[in-house]
């Protein structure tokens, strides 16, 4: 893993550490998902390759919350192992078409991106009508156990 601990991007920070990747890496992802990335979220990957992204977003169909960070990037090629595995795009891409969420919504050209401390998730629409929109899947809230 590499040493480098942040990079800017377009004037912003985006805290490491950093896997290394081969350049293929963004083609091979390319072609198993079958939809071309967005020119600008390629040069993000390649300038960052992942880490973290501090960052909130207003969402107000999400009160009581309506701050949410997804700032877990997933990580372009492989793992510590060598394996498309947790937290990389390639095998977060393949784990979500199995996933829970997958038998409530289609997530037919959605590619996740990051995710936050909790189970919600952050996709890049990759849908030629809909290309670049990013969509977040918010888990609702559960209700506070109350004493007796």
């Amino acid at each position: 893993m590499s040493e480098e601990l942040s990079r800017w991007y377009r004037s912003r920070l985006v805290m490491g550490p950093f896997r290394p990747f081969e350049a293929s890496d963004l083609e091979d992802l390319e072609r198993e998902i079958e939809l071309p990335l967005p020119a600008l979220y390629r040069l993000f990957l390649e300038a960052a390759g992942g880490g973290s992204f501090p960052y909130s977003v207003r969402m107000p169909a999400c009160e009581p919350e309506p701050f949410q960070s997804f700032d877990d990037l997933h990580q372009l090629g492989r793992d510590d192992k060598g394996e498309y595995g947790w937290g990389t795009l390639l095998g977060e891409y393949r784990r979500s078409r199995d996933g829970w969420l997958a038998n409530e919504v289609s997530l037919a050209g959605l590619l996740p991106i990051a995710r936050n401390g909790g189970c919600d998730t952050l996709f890049l629409d990759l849908n030629p009508t809909t290309h670049g929109q990013l969509h977040a899947f918010v888990q609702k809230p559960q209700p506070a156990a109350t004493k007796h």
